[in-house]
């Protein structure tokens, strides 16, 4: 299900993949169970079809969870959203996060990396998006990591890095707006906002002659990267854009 989720379609219905691909997947893990030999209770399936695939549905919602953890384990940090010593009271620190997570989202930073060789930008390439990607798809310790699937095995797939840049967005924005720790779910309302606006500029990117192959070999490092279970560190490149652009130097 979180392979369909990354690759296919991130923000399911209910209505439609409760009949649609939670039972294609379930079909699936019953074969796969058959085929392996292990016993599958006679009835149980008939009985309890809708409510497994709604349990498998509900796993989507886990996933875009998870995806906010593996973000925030670096995020404060790799963004500098940590007030430093000489910011005393608790008012001027809360100013000081919307400040920085406002810079962020007005100039673009928090999408960009270092620029290469020829001092062109490197997009979706901050350490944030890549470290959250190696921790989310690549763990060699979750038996969810989407690593076994081929799809991840050369290649991170657009979907999948577009959700994790959406939901870094929706995080910054909530920093932008209150200052403090993001707690609880993300409204996934505005985590579809954000990728609907990444989407139109990874598909602006790969557009480009220059920066679309210079995106495609970076999906493909980092994934040869979370195989080997080795993360690559950059460091932040500052640029002068509005939120949701790319640039194309």
């Amino acid at each position: 299900m979180r392979l369909h989720i990354a690759v296919k379609n991130v923000f399911p219905w209910l209505e439609q993949a409760v009949d649609g691909i939670c039972h294609e997947v379930l079909i699936e893990v019953i074969t796969h169970f058959e085929d392996k030999g292990w016993e599958v209770e006679a009835g149980y399936y008939p009985a309890h079809r809708l409510s497994m695939c709604r349990l498998l549905f509900n796993d989507t919602q886990t996933f875009h969870s998870d995806v906010k953890k593996a973000i925030m384990k670096t995020l404060p940090f790799n963004y500098g959203l940590y007030p430093p010593p000489d910011v005393g009271n608790e008012g001027a620190q809360i100013k000081f996060v919307k400040d920085r997570a406002d810079e962020l989202l007005k100039t673009s930073a928090y999408l960009h990396g270092e620029p290469d060789a020829l001092g062109k930008a490197s997009n979706f390439t901050h350490p944030t998006i890549k470290n959250a990607c190696l921790s989310l798809y690549y763990s060699n310790t979750s038996s969810k990591s989407l690593r076994q699937f081929v799809k991840f095995q050369t290649y991170i797939p657009y979907k999948a890095l577009i959700l994790v840049a959406a939901v870094i967005h929706t995080v910054l924005s909530t920093l932008q707006k209150h200052g403090s720790e993001v707690t609880g779910h993300l409204v996934t309302e505005d985590i579809k906002c954000a990728y609907n606006g990444l989407e139109g500029q990874v598909n602006h990117i790969l557009g480009d002659p220059y920066h679309g192959p210079k995106l495609n070999t970076s999906l493909k490092e980092l994934a040869a990267s979370g195989m080997t279970g080795y993360t690559a560190k950059t460091r932040i490149a500052e640029t002068s854009r509005n939120k949701f652009d790319v640039i194309l130097d």
